[in-house]
């Protein structure tokens, strides 16, 4: 009896969606300790789901299976095999100990099924994308700048926000620097403000200081070198103090008040690599208390918003990595917060970005999510990469109401550009398809009175790589600017061969 309970709770673990599941999967231990004959499939309900949800053969094609994705899932359940001689083990390339098992977790033979589970039902090529629109050339109400700079510096924008009470553009640069750019004079530069390490993200405040995040380094790492500082002006000297330091990866902030004391608190996304959490530091008398919400890395944004209506800050917050998902932790007073996941991705998803804004205008916001990154174990196109509406019932739980395939989907904005009334999108990619026509790696998605997006791209843009992207009044006429910010990968380790060309300006030309 006890072994057709296991075999049944292994068939029945990932039918279902998260909010049906009664009873946590087995743990690799419980799975490596059990004598079941199970099949490939039946492996895969049990050892995937016990570390995220399962991911489907068709998701990937067979060479990417067998060649990149299982090898590593294997070696990471402590698996080694005579092709794994003269390979370097994890510990030799930095990767912290605790992720790679020291003990093996799963039998050579079941490794086989579970590896032939995945090789023979997954197909060939990857899928293709879903029938779409295709976009019209041509962005309506919107003109392409291309600020012209006559000297050489690396393109490498690691940030771009507009001021919303000057309207000057702030851009922050992988080699530690962040600039002030003055929209209404050619973008002259009227700053230079060295950082730590390169800034991701800026909150300025009533007394002329600003807070400013910086991530460390860009690249896969482990590191612990990010930073929240406060910067203050004396004379024509900026002197920074540091709030937080020590931060692994982080790639955004939230401010608000969560624990009801007047003061502001911080909730940081630590992206991290193989390390990561999500942190809230709530203010004390002492200063700081962190509270770790989540110790998994991948944290990539948070939304403070009161999701409940009770009159205390709850957190949505998108986690990307293995565990991909949109969390929210609902504040329950005293420090202490309840987490419930709204909607759960497969670990390939690529989850980038994500808003919580009102699509439709029944009055309830829904959630608009990109997913596209495609930088890890995977990187080929994938079908199921692009910009997704989850529409709210009003209850709390999130329906898919609109799906527009976009390969390597990234960041996003939502707003009424046309000032028509209702919500539109602008979505980049750093990752597309370089062989779509017409390119389709920055797309302004236009709402229509029916609820339905009307897709428009630049026709002669050049091949830049969008990373950033931010709105703002950049000319002070009332409607909202884009603003795109650039990175050039091939100018990361060697000088610059051409002028340097930040970001790119998208003018709302609407009065």
């Amino acid at each position: 009896m006890q072994k057709f309970l296991w075999v049944v709770g292994l068939i029945c673990w990932s039918c279902g969606p998260i909010s049906e599941r009664k009873q946590p999967p087995p743990s690799l231990n419980q799975l490596a300790q059990s004598d079941l004959n199970l099949t490939g499939e039946q492996l895969a309900n049990g050892y995937c789901a016990a570390c995220h949800i399962k991911p489907e053969p068709n998701i990937l094609d067979k060479v990417t299976w067998e060649t990149k994705v299982m090898p590593d899932m294997r070696k990471r359940m402590g698996l080694y095999l005579e092709e794994d001689f003269g390979t370097a083990l994890p510990e030799d390339e930095g990767v912290p100990e605790g992720i790679y098992s020291k003990a093996q977790l799963i039998t050579r033979e079941n490794w086989n099924k579970l590896l032939a589970y995945y090789v023979e039902n997954a197909p060939e090529k990857s899928l293709p994308q879903a029938d779409k629109l295709t976009p019209k050339n041509g962005i309506p109400g919107f003109e392409l700048e291309i600020p012209e700079f006559p000297f050489f510096r690396p393109s490498l924008t690691t940030m771009v926000r507009v001021n919303p009470e000057t309207g000057n553009l702030w851009l922050g640069h992988r080699f530690r620097s962040l600039f002030v750019l003055d929209p209404k004079n050619g973008f002259s530069q009227l700053d230079s403000i060295p950082t730590p390490v390169a800034p991701v993200e800026i909150a300025w405040r009533s007394d002329n200081s600003f807070d400013l995040l910086s991530m460390g380094l860009m690249d896969p790492a482990n590191d612990s070198i990010g930073s929240l500082d406060r910067y203050s002006q004396t004379s024509s000297t900026w002197q920074f103090t540091t709030i937080h330091n020590q931060l692994m990866r982080p790639v955004h902030v939230s401010f608000s008040d969560f624990n009801g004391d007047g003061i502001e608190d911080q909730v940081i996304s630590h992206f991290g690599n193989h390390l990561g959490k999500l942190s809230l530091y709530l203010s004390t008398s002492a200063g700081f208390e962190e509270i770790i919400l989540k110790k998994d890395p991948g944290a990539r944004r948070t939304i403070a918003v009161d999701f409940d209506q009770d009159g205390d800050m709850d957190i949505l917050a998108l986690m990307t990595q293995a565990k991909e998902s949109i969390v929210l932790f609902e504040n329950q007073g005293s420090g202490v917060f309840r987490e419930k996941v709204l909607l759960g991705f497969q670990p390939a998803f690529g989850s980038s970005d994500f808003r919580y804004e009102d699509m439709n205008g029944d009055g309830f916001p829904d959630l608009i999510l990109v997913n596209g990154d495609n930088a890890d174990q995977s990187q080929i196109l994938k079908y199921y990469h692009g910009v997704r509406i989850f529409e709210n019932d009003g209850k709390g739980k999130f329906t898919e109401k609109w799906f527009y395939p976009m390969h390597g989907a990234s960041g996003l904005e939502v707003g009424d550009f046309d000032q028509d009334g209702d919500m539109d999108l602008f979505v980049i990619s750093f990752f597309p398809d370089r062989k779509e026509v017409p390119k389709q790696d920055l797309i302004y998605f236009r709402q229509g009175k029916n609820g339905s997006f009307e897709p428009f791209v630049f026709e002669n843009i050049p091949n830049f790589n969008w990373l950033t992207i931010t709105q703002g009044d950049l000319d002070g006429d009332g409607d909202q600017d884009v603003v795109v910010g650039t990175f050039a990968f091939d100018e990361l380790y060697k000088a610059p061969t051409s002028n340097w060309s930040p970001f790119v300006i998208l003018r709302n030309t609407r009065k």
